[in-house]
């Protein structure tokens, strides 16, 4: 799931969204949309306007007034780039597309202090070097993998058929003098003229990465998590404006993520990355 799916169900648990769609018509300040039957010109007046794709992506504006006989969105501030016929936006009810970010951002931060993601990153061996730098990202890191070089038939390539890992006693992790994580293999446990040239996977444990963009990825096991954490967030905002509704929609979706924390605990494999 990407950033954007996100947006679009936690929307749709607030109720908040008005139109998700594309344009029949632009100009430098204004969208019409076949969708937007609405009888009155107050009725989507204030209404927060997103472009999620296509030209003009990233723009936010608030509705300034509204044709219903045109079905016309008119905007205060012209786009800085127009958007075409093509371009797919948002119109929201109630929250700002930042105010989405901000709310799906701080559930990743919660995230991270619980949840790890397998990664696997590659090194190659040289036979005088006993010292690698920790690939960026990794937390812990479990195995050292031996892995044949373009092809995937290990028994080929005899030392990597002969080994396949080496062992969590051969290697450790630490600092070295400039502060940076290395992974040093033990030069009186192992020889590695025995492994010149030879690939390695790094495989290990990493943070969730930050949703900066709307095209930005989520694993699986976060997004029901973030979806439920994220609406209590918002609606927990709202709750002076219309208390009952609000504080509804908050502790329902507030329980969903309580009971969600635990399964987006991981435990810990491998040597820590200090």
């Amino acid at each position: 799931m990407i950033k954007t799916d996100l947006v679009r169900a936690i929307a749709f648990n607030l109720n908040d969204l008005i139109a998700d769609t594309t344009p029949s018509t632009v100009t430098g300040s204004s969208v019409d949309a076949n969708v937007l039957i609405h009888p009155t010109e107050t009725a989507l007046r204030g209404a927060n306007f997103y472009i999620y794709s296509g030209a003009g992506t990233g723009q936010e504006r608030v509705v300034g007034s509204f044709n219903p006989a045109s079905r016309r969105l008119v905007f205060p501030q012209v786009f800085g780039s127009v958007p075409s016929i093509n371009s797919n936006f948002f119109l929201f009810e109630s929250f700002r597309k930042v105010e989405y970010d901000n709310a799906i951002e701080r559930m990743m931060g919660v995230a991270r202090t619980k949840h790890l993601e397998t990664r696997v990153a590659t090194l190659q061996i040289v036979a005088t070097q006993y010292q690698y730098i920790v690939p960026s990202g990794f937390q812990f890191i479990s195995t050292l993998r031996l892995v044949p070089s373009g092809h995937t038939d290990y028994q080929v390539d005899d030392e990597v058929a002969r080994v396949f890992e080496f062992a969590p006693r051969y290697w450790r992790i630490e600092r070295n003098a400039v502060g940076t994580p290395v992974i040093i293999l033990d030069p009186r446990k192992v020889d590695l003229d025995d492994f010149d040239n030879e690939w390695v996977n790094v495989i290990g444990q990493v943070k969730p990465a930050s949703l900066g963009t709307d095209n930005a990825t989520i694993s699986t096991e976060l997004e029901e998590f973030v979806i439920a954490g994220a609406s209590a967030l918002l609606a927990s905002t709202k709750i002076k404006e219309n208390e009952k509704a609000w504080y509804s929609r908050f502790q329902m979706f507030k329980q969903d993520a309580d009971r969600l924390e635990a399964s987006v605990f991981t435990h810990v494999f491998g040597k820590k990355v200090d």
